[in-house]
Formats: structure tokens, sequence, C-alpha cells
């Protein structure tokens, strides 16, 4: 097997790459949400682990009521179309259930 690496240089230090990039996935949810439709967030906060693991947990809700068919929306209940996310995102390691 060969593995291969390609690293991009990056005009920011890692630990702004890190900022930019929760501040664009925070965007992202914005711009989708509204009228009852979008991202949900039940629970945003720093999480710490015995092993020294530092990050931040969120559970959101994704309503999708708008985003599938029609022909879904009539088959499927409404409670099918609300989607659970856990995430515990310790840059550059993101666990998500």
């Amino acid at each position: 097997m060969l593995i291969k690496e390609f690293r991009v240089v990056l005009p920011i230090s890692v630990e702004e790459y890190q900022v930019a990039q929760l501040y664009s996935v925070a965007e992202a949810s914005k711009n989708e949400t509204g009228g009852g439709e979008g991202v949900e967030v039940l629970k945003n906060e720093p999480y710490e682990k015995e092993d020294g693991e530092k990050g931040q947990y969120t559970h959101k809700i994704y309503h999708l009521q708008s985003k599938v068919p029609g022909f879904v929306r009539m088959l499927a209940p409404s409670s099918a179309l609300k989607v659970h996310e856990k995430a515990w995102n310790a840059y550059p390691y993101c666990r998500t259930e």
C-alpha cells in the first residue's frame, strides 16, 4: 500500500483555523434556520475528559420537513423528519453520533 500525504500551507495558524471552522459551521446552520425549520441547538458547551482531551460538545436537532420531497412528508411521521446529532469536537478529532 502506498500512502501519500499532501500538506497545504495556510495563511493562518491552526488555532485561527479552528475558530474559523466553528464560525463557518455556525453561520451555515443559522442561514438554514427559520420559521421552525433548520437547526435547533440544545447544548453547546465545552467539555474535558479525564485523559486531558478538551473540546466542544453540541447536541442539535435538524428539522428536515421542508428539505424532503412531498411524498416523503406524506408517508413519514413528523418525528421521523427530525435528526438528533451529538458531537464532541476536540480539534482535529471529532466524534459524532
